[in-house]
């Protein structure tokens, strides 16, 4: 033992006698950045201890000090020993910058910085993710094993709006043995987005001349009640407990001593014991103020950050009766969760219905991204249509008031649709069926009358009629009808097959749906549940039976054609407009409602066939 730490005596002497004046080195990565942008400054200094400069003052840049780190290197069995300090730098203002003054004999930096577009973040122009949000307070918890601090970039916010937040947890390297969970919020004034089983990122830190691990979690947190709040956060994890050497206790020198104590020596050389505790952050206060009732506008919905807001058409021609699609787009940041849908309002000459929202964010906690909204339309009028600006307002908490912005007005030309033809007169058959007989053998002169027939009270010259019966009663009257009744179903049959030669050659509008595949289909897809497709199948049946009844092109059987030719209060028009509106937008109906529009169909066909 007395060996091992005379050794360790000769190599701390070694050490400090081939020390000499430390050199500096500094670097600045990226060299170029935009406004809006941060670099990093890196300053090092061999040797164990911290470089003595400050930060550099140079107008037009910020340096804000972010961590500081030591290494240790043993190479071709010499110990190398570095320490170093990190600076954010936040430019003002577009330029060239030179820093200089970084130490004896050291070159100056140089950084340039272009326009560029600012990221709007409310920070000082640092975007999250980029770089961290300002450094919190660091008390350290079990003895220095750890420790749990917040990033956050204001302490003055309003209810509902979301603010980023760096939730850092700190172990010291041989002292804590597992984290046991991600850290939870206290109290419940605030809510914090999930955050996720694994931390976002991991350094390296040196606080007080220890080595620590730092585990990195982004998240969004967000105010719910006004008020002067604070909060917490707190982890919970395992620590290793360490008792000291007997063997430490005859060193005189307390620095010789500490080793022997430090943890990590101890666990090399010793054994240890665990115990569960849980580290918490000192409290963060918090200034939380309403929502300002004056100003408001009477579309807001509680978004509050900073936006943007477009809108843009799927296509600006289209034909009477088909759709279009509106994408309303808003961007930026904020409490996306509170972004509602743009008002478009009521649109004379244009069939609304519900849009469907979707958001895409650019960052990994929501807090920047865009939500669109996809609203179908349809056009009901011919001609050059014009769609009014939509409106978005939302509320700045930087310049504390409300803000309404609008979209530019968008056309859309509108074809009319195909010109329905006019229904051919029916040909009028009439059957006239004359019976006629030969005319009696003749009889006896004078007074004789004719045989088989009566004699009028004039009688003409020539035959006379053998019976007193209607005509439509006779028997050669009575086939007409009956033929006509027998020959509809066969007529009907023939041209059904003549259709489905038609489509498996090709030539007609949907080659490999029969009436009996689309029934099928409806039955299956009403029991499902499935709407649009029950409804794509249903229409396809109507249009079917339609075409053939008016001996109109499929294409051609469409809302207008319906709404000319049965009125607007029919049945089949309405099921038009329903079958539209579940085919685009997405429409749920229940099963019994699904049955009703099936019995439409039903009757459409059932009238088709008797027409």
């Amino acid at each position: 033992m007395r060996a091992l730490v005379t050794w360790l005596l000769g190599l701390v002497i070694a050490a400090t006698a081939l020390a000499a004046e430390p050199p500096i080195t500094a670097t600045i990565t990226p060299q170029e950045i935009s406004l809006g942008d941060v670099a990093q400054l890196t300053i090092t200094a061999s040797g164990d201890e911290l470089p003595a400069a400050g930060p550099p003052v140079i107008p037009g840049l910020d340096f804000t000090a972010v961590g500081q780190s030591r290494r240790v290197e043993y190479i071709n069995g010499a110990m190398h020993s570095s320490a170093s300090v990190t600076y954010q730098v936040v430019p003002r203002q577009a330029g060239t910058y030179v820093i200089s003054g970084l130490g004896p004999g050291m070159a100056a930096l140089t950084l340039k910085v272009d326009a560029g577009a600012v990221n709007g973040t409310g920070m000082g122009g640092a975007s999250a993710g980029s770089s961290p949000l300002p450094a919190g307070a660091t008390p350290m918890a079990a003895d220095g094993a750890a420790f749990v601090r917040l990033r956050l970039p204001t302490h003055e916010l309003y209810v509902g709006q979301s603010v980023p937040v760096d939730i850092e947890v700190g172990t010291r390297d041989g002292v804590v043995a597992s984290l046991n969970g991600t850290p939870t919020l206290n109290g419940d004034a605030f809510t914090l987005d999930k955050l996720s089983p694994q931390p976002d990122g991991r350094t390296e830190e040196v606080i007080g001349g220890k080595p620590y691990t730092v585990f990195t979690w982004h998240s969004v947190l967000a105010a719910v009640k006004p008020g002067v709040l604070s909060l917490t956060m707190q982890t919970p994890l395992t620590v290793r407990v360490q008792t000291q050497r007997p063997g430490a206790q005859f060193l005189d020198d307390s620095n010789l001593a500490d080793l022997f104590n430090d943890p990590a020596f101890q666990g090399f050389f010793g054994g240890s014991t665990q115990k569960d505790i849980t580290v918490s952050s000192p409290p963060a206060n918090f200034t939380v103020l309403e929502l300002p009732a004056q100003g408001r506008p009477a579309d807001f919905t509680g978004a509050v950050g900073k936006f943007t807001l477009s809108a843009e058409l799927s296509d600006h021609h289209v034909t009477e009766g088909d759709p279009v699609t509106l994408r309303m787009r808003v961007s930026g940041e904020g409490n996306f969760d509170r972004v509602n849908s743009p008002v478009l309002g009521s649109v004379e000459n244009w069939k609304t219905y519900e849009p469907t929202p979707k958001f895409t964010s650019s960052d990994n906690t929501d807090y920047r991204g865009d939500k669109s909204f996809d609203e179908p339309l349809v056009a009901t009028a011919p001609g050059k249509q014009t769609l009014p600006p939509v409106s978005f307002s939302y509320f700045d908490p930087d310049t504390r008031r409300y803000q309404t912005l609008h979209s530019e007005p968008l056309t859309v030309d509108v074809t009319p649709a195909p010109a329905a033809a006019e229904p051919r007169s029916e040909q009028t058959a009439t059957a006239t069926a004359t019976a006629t007989a030969p005319a009696a053998a003749a009889g006896t002169q004078g007074d004789a009358q004719p045989r088989g027939g009566l004699r009028p009270d004039h009688a003409p010259s020539g035959s006379y009629a053998n019976s007193m019966l209607p005509l439509y009663y006779q028997p050669a009257y009575l086939a007409v009808p009956t033929l006509l009744i027998l020959a509809f179903p066969g007529a009907w049959f023939w041209l059904w097959q003549r259709e489905r030669r038609k489509q498996r050659a090709g030539h007609g509008p949907d080659r490999t749906v029969t009436p009996g595949v689309l029934m099928s289909q409806l039955e299956r897809t009403a029991a499902s549940g499935d709407a649009p497709e029950f409804f794509q199948a249903a229409k396809s049946c109507v249009q079917r039976a339609l075409a053939t009844r008016w001996q109109l092109p499929l294409d051609a059987v469409n809302l207008a054609t319906v709404n000319s030719r049965l009125g607007a209060d029919s049945e089949v028009r309405r099921f038009f407009v329903v079958a539209d509106e579940a085919i685009y937008s997405g429409r749920r109906f229940a099963r019994s409602e699904l049955d009703n529009w099936k019995g439409v169909v039903v009757r459409t066909l059932s009238e088709e066939r008797t027409s």
